[in-house]
């Protein structure tokens, strides 16, 4: 057998242990029943430990390695895979897999300790599980000390090539030129019916909702499916079947459609990552904030904009006719833009929304540099929250511990802040080419999904986030252009 058809082989195994992961992964998240949970995550971590097991083997790794040197008869996808595969299998090999599945084992435990505390609000049992991790991670971040150190390997893990020193550079300029906004419109009366945040709003009829803006954004049942979760995610399983969550509540409509519309942002991008990518190390996104540039870009950019706004109005007031009575078209986009200090993250405004990155980004720092540790969290998160939005959480769910992420690992939250920026980029590149406003107003997505599907997604991993940037905009990545589009849109919207 070939050093070729051994790849091809390992690929297909592979493929098949991934497919099985993401499948019981997703259903413990969704449809599981709560006292089978745990068994839930045991199986899922058996085909994770396969994939590891496989990924990592002296057989696989010399192979990839052989087919550096010497291709053989490797198609030209498989070439740039192969290559792509060996730098990443160099660096992860530096970590022992008895770690890695520590890792896994405890991210577990934090993961079902933060389900539970949802419910009870007692998050000792979460807390000691944090502690772990952290240790864990700091015993990771020793094994792959090299060009990057400390806190920095873990934001590299999730951002190619970016470190403290660029996020606080990227950081600070937000916090000059947008904290002062911010202060400025939190003291301004509100500009809509105040009423509309407490109307109550049917489930039944808000999936319906759901289902017809999936439809609009052209994801079906096709190529995707959306299930039900505490806290909204996208799982890609090939470019054929990309699933995503919500999360319902009689309250909470709005919360809804763009969290559906964020989620179907992630599985557009993942949708139309070029199909012969798929079974290869080259599928998916080229990296978290590239993937949430996609995402915010569809949920606010787009869904939160006037002309979209004008397109959802008719279908808002024919689905609930009696629940918005008296509520104008103007009522609905000032709300859905409205700016206000608020504790939850995925509710916050644009313009508030890169502070409660920055109080995260702050804590992760200060828990990798010995500043704090787990039992600091709440406090320290609490004084941030006060410093840059005025407001302290009531308890540790509504505060600190709202988000899951730190039950799985660290150095995602930054990516959503530069994801937003890197958003901003790409909206001003398409409007030279589409007049977005007259698609939204229609709510006709499929020129916009053409245009990132050309420029940005098609290429999956084969190209690295900052080279994307630069081939979709002809321009090196530039945060002002955020800067310019967070002003331009609040100082129009609050008269300024």
């Amino acid at each position: 057998m070939t050093n070729a058809e051994k790849y091809r082989k390992f690929r297909d195994e592979l493929k098949y242990y991934e497919y099985a992961a993401h499948v019981i992964s997703f259903d413990e998240a969704t449809i599981c029943p709560k006292n089978d949970k745990e068994n839930s995550m045991d199986v899922s971590s058996f085909f994770v430990r396969k994939i590891i097991e496989i990924n990592q083997s002296d057989e696989y790794y010399n192979v990839i390695k052989a087919l550096v040197n010497d291709p053989e008869d490797l198609n030209e996808v498989d070439r740039k895979a192969v290559k792509f595969e060996l730098i990443e299998l160099d660096k992860k090999r530096k970590i022992p897999n008895e770690l890695k599945f520590k890792e896994m084992e405890i991210s577990d435990k934090a993961s079902l300790a933060w389900q539970k505390a949802h419910d009870d609000l007692n998050y000792d049992e979460f807390e000691i599980q944090l502690g772990k991790l952290i240790d864990v991670n700091k015993e990771i971040i020793k094994c792959l000390d090299g060009k990057y150190h400390g806190y920095d390997v873990l934001l590299n893990e999730m951002e190619d090539d970016f470190t403290e020193e660029k996020y606080d550079e990227f950081f600070d300029k937000l916090e000059s030129e947008i904290a002062p906004l911010v202060k400025k419109i939190l003291a301004m009366p509100k500009k809509y019916n105040t009423a509309i945040a407490k109307v109550k709003f049917p489930i039944d009829k808000q999936k319906e909702l759901t289902k017809r803006i999936c439809e609009c954004m052209n994801y079906t049942d096709k190529n995707g499916y959306i299930g039900e979760t505490l806290h909204p995610f996208t799982d890609c399983f090939n470019s054929n079947d990309v699933r995503t969550t919500t999360s319902y509540s009689e309250d909470l409509l709005f919360s809804n459609i763009f969290s559906v519309m964020h989620e179907v942002g992630h599985a557009t991008y993942e949708l139309q990552v070029d199909h012969k990518y798929d079974g290869t190390v080259l599928a998916g996104g080229t990296s978290c904030a590239i993937h949430e540039s996609q995402s915010r870009f569809y949920e606010n950019y787009l869904g939160r904009s006037r002309a979209f706004i004008k397109f959802l109005y008719p279908i808002l007031k024919d689905t609930f006719p009696i629940e918005l009575n008296g509520f104008t078209e103007d009522d609905i986009y000032y709300y859905v833009n409205d700016v206000t200090a608020q504790f939850t993250r995925t509710e916050a405004d644009e313009l508030t929304y890169p502070f409660h990155v920055l109080i995260r980004y702050k804590i992760e720092k200060e828990l990798f540099s010995g500043k704090l540790d787990e039992k600091g969290i709440s406090s320290r998160f609490n004084n941030l929250m006060n410093e840059y939005l005025g407001i302290i959480p009531n308890n540790k769910k509504e505060g600190c511990y709202q988000d899951m992420h730190w039950s799985s690992g660290f150095g995602y939250f930054p990516t959503y802040a530069l994801g937003s920026a890197m958003s901003a980029q790409f909206y001003y590149s398409i409007i030279k080419d589409i007049n977005i406003d007259a698609c939204m107003e229609h709510g006709n997505f499929a020129p916009i999904n053409r245009w990132l599907g050309e420029h940005v997604h098609q290429y999956g991993r084969s190209i690295k986030n900052m080279e994307l940037i630069k081939l979709a905009t002809n321009e090196e990545f530039n945060p002002n252009y955020y800067i310019t589009y967070l002003k331009e849109k609040y100082s129009k919207i609050y008269n300024l």
